[in-house]
């Protein structure tokens, strides 16, 4: 057994007894873990700062390469989280990401996935209410990429052919990209305006100022990709009731109130 510390974020925690919780951690070292943490739940934590979903900071653990639920020492928390755990429309955008990481990341250690996603939930932090699903959509992106999926916009997936600006095309999530109107023939559903996949390209390639015209679209496209190849035929809690949200202004939560309807068993 040995003792690791780790810069981590705290992606879902359960109840286990009257004190003690099990926590999912993404870790930078580590890779996704999952944490039994004993006496966490008594008095506010031994009076030190309640472990809020989406905290960040460094995790210590002792380690047992044998063990599925590695022991919890300490959590030393530099980002509670808790202005995510306020607003349900950051909370939820946030909680997209997370069971993406909790869906397919492996525990094994990705520097790039873990930045991805620590640099995520800050922007979701601090973004302006109406930028959250813009941010969610880069985000998101950025993070299915580094997964391993990222979607081929640069020509057809069948005869390789460029595809022009102003072409009209269809997405093939069994290939992950666009198929030109030749090859779309014998395809079901119909064509889109290629300007919807200039704007996933410049999402894909980091842009931070892409117009968006239409963000319903793209957080379809997203949710069907991810339902397609990362998550099989269960999708995302957490995006359906993302996008139930979009039609409504977000509400904040009081101190009290608690936003744990994506935080238990609705994030597996």
């Amino acid at each position: 057994m040995s003792v690791v510390t780790t810069p981590s974020v705290l992606l879902r925690s359960f109840n286990y007894s009257e004190t003690s919780q099990i926590l999912r951690f993404y870790t930078l070292d580590l890779g996704l873990i999952g944490v039994m943490a004993k006496g966490v739940r008594r008095g506010s934590f031994q009076g030190r700062s309640s472990l809020n979903t989406f905290s960040r900071g460094d995790l210590t653990v002792y380690v047992k390469s044998t063990r599925d639920l590695q022991t919890f020492k300490e959590f030393n928390i530099r980002e509670g989280g808790q202005s995510l755990g306020r607003d349900v429309l950051r909370f939820t955008a946030a909680s997209v990401l997370a069971e993406l990481v909790l869906t397919h990341a492996e525990s094994e250690p990705g520097r790039e996935i873990f930045e991805c996603l620590t640099k995520g939930l800050k922007k979701l932090e601090n973004v302006e209410s109406e930028g959250v699903g813009l941010s969610l959509l880069s985000e998101g992106w950025l993070l299915v990429s580094l997964l391993g999926y990222k979607p081929q916009l640069d020509a057809c997936v069948k005869c390789k052919d460029r595809i022009g600006t102003t072409e009209r095309v269809q997405f093939d999530f069994e290939y992950g990209g666009i198929v030109c109107s030749n090859c779309s023939n014998n395809m079901s559903g119909s064509l889109e305006d290629c300007s919807l996949f200039e704007e996933l390209r410049a999402l894909l390639n980091g842009s931070r100022e892409t117009p968006v015209r239409d963000i319903r679209s793209h957080l379809q496209l997203l949710n069907d990709f991810t339902l397609y190849h990362i998550t099989g035929s269960k999708g995302l809690r957490s995006f359906r009731f993302f996008t139930s949200l979009m039609s409504f202004e977000s509400r904040s939560f009081s101190n009290d109130d608690d936003p744990g309807f994506l935080t238990g068993e609705d994030i597996e």
